[in-house]
């Protein structure tokens, strides 16, 4: 894609008219579009590695329209960042206020999306984005009452194929409310999916986000709650969340971010092409230090996990946005193995982390989860590489290599990620 192309595309986004949109757009889908997710047998699965893209919760909180969405895709194109593999741009709760019409469709309003939803899809799909929306399992929604699908999955997920969307978040709050079973819901809701309408293939984003007892006891247990759509997830969705939110719009505290990491850890096993551990949205500009946001970018490309920038991309700052442009960072996540990280070691607030690489190499973060700088150590033959002379250690954030004899270490401040591509010479 030509640098040219890239600021016409974003400035056409923004102006928004319908026949310079489509127009403009329809020519930059060559250089732009990746395949489309499709039903048609043979092609890749949806989600053959983590899927990557910008959610609109903590971006914009609830409040969003047309205009707000084609602004945020055209700087997702100007900065580079569509280019780069963030292509679901994704409209959570807020984008529909529980309205139906008298036969059960859904009705949106005229004032926030002037040119309709299918209208919308069309525009980002020339540009070559995929879009996702938000529904709940329940009759209600995060949002409010009305704002979710119990009673017509089938009928809902007809009317988001047919407006050409890509990929649908179900979340849980009317789920609870309703007492439904988690595994039994989001079964249902996959049902839909497959038997849509117009046969079009949809990412399921699973969001049954309740620990266990969150609502007192045994409210819900485990087996319903987030520590458990593991067990079920792989054979119905595409990811599903392994804790509850890693914070709110403009207060996402590290510690909450820790506390992910370890839930998400807990079941490697299940995360692989097409189905993924998901340990909510990367979230800078949200509270924390650039070294924070890094350690959180680190870990969650070390665990596998669907990348989604949450973060007005319109005000984002310079430190997020190297840090989400870091294209060895993201194919640590990409990478086509497939494998989540698992836990080496840990001392004290001293962690080292290693994933499997498809090439043979290995993935090394040396996390520290303290607030004062620590050295964390490990080695070659700890991380699982074969016996070599030597081993070349690649930092992917300063982008400097050295050589070891096979030992892995380096002083690492306080919460801090050292990422290493590590592999024998």
């Amino acid at each position: 894609m030509q640098p040219t192309m890239a600021r016409a595309g974003a400035s056409a986004l923004a102006r928004a008219p319908r026949a310079l949109a489509l127009g403009l757009l329809t020519t930059l889908s060559l250089a732009l579009a990746g395949p489309q997710p499709a039903a048609a047998s043979g092609r890749p699965p949806l989600a053959a590695t983590p899927y990557m893209g910008w959610d609109t919760y903590f971006a914009l909180g609830g409040r969003y329209s047309e205009a707000t969405i084609l602004q945020q895709a055209s700087q997702l194109i100007s900065l580079g960042l569509e280019r780069r593999g963030y292509r679901y741009v994704w409209l959570d709760v807020g984008w529909w206020h529980g309205t139906r019409a008298a036969n059960g469709e859904i009705t949106v309003s005229p004032r926030q999306w002037p040119h309709g939803l299918a209208w919308l899809t069309r525009t980002l799909h020339a540009a070559g984005f995929r879009v996702g929306l938000y529904t709940d399992a329940g009759p209600d929604g995060c949002g409010g009452a009305g704002q979710g699908s119990y009673g017509h999955y089938q009928q809902d997920v007809n009317t988001f194929a047919a407006w050409g969307f890509d990929a649908v978040k179900v979340d849980f709050c009317g789920g609870s409310e309703y007492h439904l079973n988690p595994a039994s819901a989001y079964s249902e809701f996959h049902t839909a999916i497959a038997a849509n309408a117009s046969h079009r293939a949809m990412l399921l984003s699973i969001c049954n986000f309740l620990q266990p007892e969150q609502y007192g006891e045994g409210r819900p247990p485990l087996d319903e709650s987030a520590f458990s759509s593991y067990s079920f997830g792989p054979s119905v969705g595409n990811s599903w969340r392994t804790d509850t939110d890693v914070g709110f719009p403009g207060n996402v505290p590290f510690a909450d971010v820790l506390r992910n990491i370890d839930a998400d850890a807990a079941a490697p096993q299940a995360a692989g092409p097409g189905h993924w551990n998901d340990p909510d949205y990367l979230a800078p500009g949200q509270g924390m230090s650039a070294t924070q946001f890094r350690s959180q970018l680190s870990m969650w490309a070390m665990l596998a996990a669907p990348l989604m920038i949450s973060d007005n991309l319109t005000k984002i700052s310079h430190a997020s946005l190297e840090a989400v442009q870091n294209t060895e960072v993201i194919a640590i996540d990409q990478d086509p193995g497939g494998v989540q990280s698992t836990l080496l070691s840990s001392s004290a607030n001293a962690q080292v982390w290693v994933k499997p690489l498809i090439d043979g190499a290995r993935a090394v973060a040396l996390l520290n989860r303290g607030s004062s700088a620590t050295r964390v150590t490990s080695s070659a033959r700890a991380v699982g590489l074969p016996p070599a002379s030597s081993y070349s250690l690649h930092n992917v954030w300063s982008h400097t290599a050295s050589s070891s004899g096979g030992s892995i270490s380096a002083e690492v401040p306080g919460d801090g990620t050292v990422l290493l591509r590590v592999s024998p010479r």
